[in-house]
């Protein structure tokens, strides 16, 4: 894991308009999810892209470990108590769609974490779990790397997500 210290305020983050976005069976991925339990809590909520972000992010996509990247998307996401994400891989549809992209493992993701870790917040990359992050953490991956987010706790879940490629490869 690794850390850039933390410059957003919190209650901001918390007081976005955040959207659910069903997850369930809308991503290949999750196919094999298919019992009824899931059909309610696969999923979480997102602030995106148009809607305008909060202006840290304009300082968090200058950092350096950006640079090398010609585009950049944020996004925050909220994830209430009970709603998980199991273990699988972003299809990346828009990103394709959006901006002519064949191959996913152009596509960079990083997930910041924007509060330390509650009891029952977990992330998994490939295979490891994530469970003692403090605020300013992140962790990045390309493509089609495994992953997953659970929120067994009893407080909401804040992340940072941003999603970079190179538009000329």
């Amino acid at each position: 894991m690794e850390y850039i210290k933390p410059i957003w305020n919190i209650e901001e983050i918390r007081s976005l308009d955040y959207v659910f976005v069903e997850t369930y069976q809308k991503n290949p991925s999750y196919n094999h999810y298919y019992h009824n339990r899931y059909k309610n809590i696969i999923g979480n909520e997102a602030y995106y892209l148009p809607k305008p972000m909060p202006s840290f992010i304009d300082k968090i996509i200058k950092y350096p470990i950006f640079d090398e990247f010609d585009t950049v998307l944020p996004g925050i996401h909220r994830m209430q108590p009970g709603m998980v994400l199991p273990l699988h891989a972003d299809p990346f549809g828009n990103i394709k769609r959006l901006y002519n992209i064949e191959d996913i493992e152009q596509v960079y993701r990083y997930l910041f974490f924007l509060e330390d870790s509650k009891p029952g917040h977990l992330t998994q990359l490939e295979d490891t779990m994530i469970v003692n992050n403090e605020a300013g953490n992140y962790i990045k991956w390309k493509g089609s790397a495994p992953h997953a987010a659970f929120n067994m706790g009893t407080e909401d879940r804040y992340t940072m997500q941003i999603t970079c490629f190179n538009n000329s490869i």
